[in-house]
């Protein structure tokens, strides 16, 4: 019985311990968040994620898909959050698209987007 119990025990710890390696990294959070409007003049792009990875590329789009240029590198290290600085952005909606590498060398994509609205405080 003993023997039954032990075979059990290691059949199931042999099924869980592949869906722990198959975890990867995530986005957990971005700023400006996804769905999200903020007022003109934004000019720092963050994403945050559950663990380190190394963001090989960004990018951020207006609604005609013209690129924003990015005013800072890519940190070439592997981090839990990367942030960027771009241009100020005018009104209008943004996609924000990233590939990033993990540790493990498996490689993720992931994007989201984010609507810019007038000033109104400067507009007058």
């Amino acid at each position: 019985m003993k023997r039954i119990k032990a075979a059990a025990l290691a059949a199931l710890l042999m099924a869980t311990a592949p869906v722990a390696a198959l975890a990867h990294a995530k986005m957990t959070a971005s700023k400006p968040a996804d769905g999200s409007t903020v007022v003109a003049g934004l000019a720092e792009i963050e994403i945050d994620f559950s663990a380190p990875l190394r963001v090989s590329m960004l990018h951020v789009r207006d609604a005609n898909k013209h690129e924003v240029a990015l005013k800072s590198e890519l940190p070439a290290t592997f981090a839990p959050a990367v942030k960027v600085n771009v241009e100020a952005l005018a009104p209008g909606n943004y996609e924000v698209s990233w590939t990033a590498v993990a540790e493990d060398g498996h490689v993720m994509q992931g994007g989201f987007a984010f609507s810019v609205k007038p000033d109104t405080q400067t507009a007058k």
